[in-house]
């Protein structure tokens, strides 16, 4: 039965305020979620909604963060998100980006100490309401097996791209490094269905079409699926999200970023922790 986005942006704000997150951030993640709904993108819309009360549950966010930037330069910050939610830590870090450029052309903000902040797509779009052009990506848990392994090393790792047009559509490139995000998964689970092959591999390392392989041991494929079709690049993609948001920002990376199911184990130890701010 169809539900009316009122009614359903209404339920979502209320599940935010009720994990103690106030009126202004249940808002605005609120928003996110409902967004990525209206563009289409159900795995990260209020499906997720359950995800981020389960890492509220464990005390893996804190409905009230402290989010303060961290390091500054003219034209570049770091933002500690104090293990807010992501649907309203990318956002601050999106707004001092585009202060940034406002004053001196260009804006670059990495963000470390937060969690999943929905499509990479909203927070790009923000800068385009500004006639700015809009870049977001973030490393995510790890899911997805490197070209030629059968270990899960880095995550779906999305980046988007948003340019303002004029007269014109928004020209939005928004997508996973890997080829299908988990969400897409989750919902041929709860419909039943298959998934196409070149998503997943079980855990010997063969392609499959079972969605729930991924719990069973198996591993998200990288974009291009196999070393044929171009795997290399998305692994190589990956890579470079997983640098750039995860090393840069002084934030888990790899294996060590923080998991959000608990269907697989990740590595105890992590290399030294080596400062990403000079």
């Amino acid at each position: 039965m169809p539900i009316p986005q009122s009614t359903l942006r209404t339920f979502t704000q209320n599940i935010f305020l009720c994990i103690g997150c106030s009126d202004a951030h249940a808002v605005l993640a609120a928003d996110v979620l409902l967004k990525s709904d209206l563009r289409g993108i159900e795995s990260h819309g209020v499906a997720r909604l359950s995800g981020y009360v389960r890492l509220w549950e464990k005390q893996r966010i804190n409905p009230t963060p402290n989010i303060q930037i961290v390091h500054e330069t003219a034209t570049t910050a770091t933002v500690d998100g104090d293990a807010g939610l992501g649907l309203v830590v990318a956002p601050f870090a999106m707004q001092v980006a585009m202060e940034k450029a406002e004053k001196y052309g260009s804006g670059w903000v990495s963000v470390r100490n937060s969690n999943h902040f929905g499509i990479a797509g909203y927070h790009a779009l923000m800068a385009v309401e500004k006639d700015m052009i809009g870049f977001a990506m973030t490393n995510a848990s790890p899911l997805v097996a490197p070209t030629f392994s059968n270990e899960r090393l880095l995550g779906t790792n999305p980046m988007c791209y948003a340019f303002p047009a004029g007269n014109y559509p928004t020209v939005v490139v928004d997508m996973a490094t890997s080829a299908a995000a988990n969400g897409k998964l989750e919902i041929a689970q709860r419909k039943g269905e298959q998934v196409p092959e070149g998503w997943i591999q079980d855990q010997q390392g063969n392609y499959t079409t079972n969605p729930h392989a991924l719990k069973a041991g198996g591993a998200l494929l990288p974009l291009g699926s196999d070393r044929e079709h171009g795997s290399h690049k998305g692994f190589g993609l990956s890579a470079t999200v997983d640098i750039l948001s995860g090393v840069l920002s002084g934030a888990g990376f790899g294996p060590w970023v923080p998991l959000l199911y608990r269907f697989w184990s990740r590595p105890q130890t992590r290399p030294a922790r080596a400062s990403a701010i000079s």
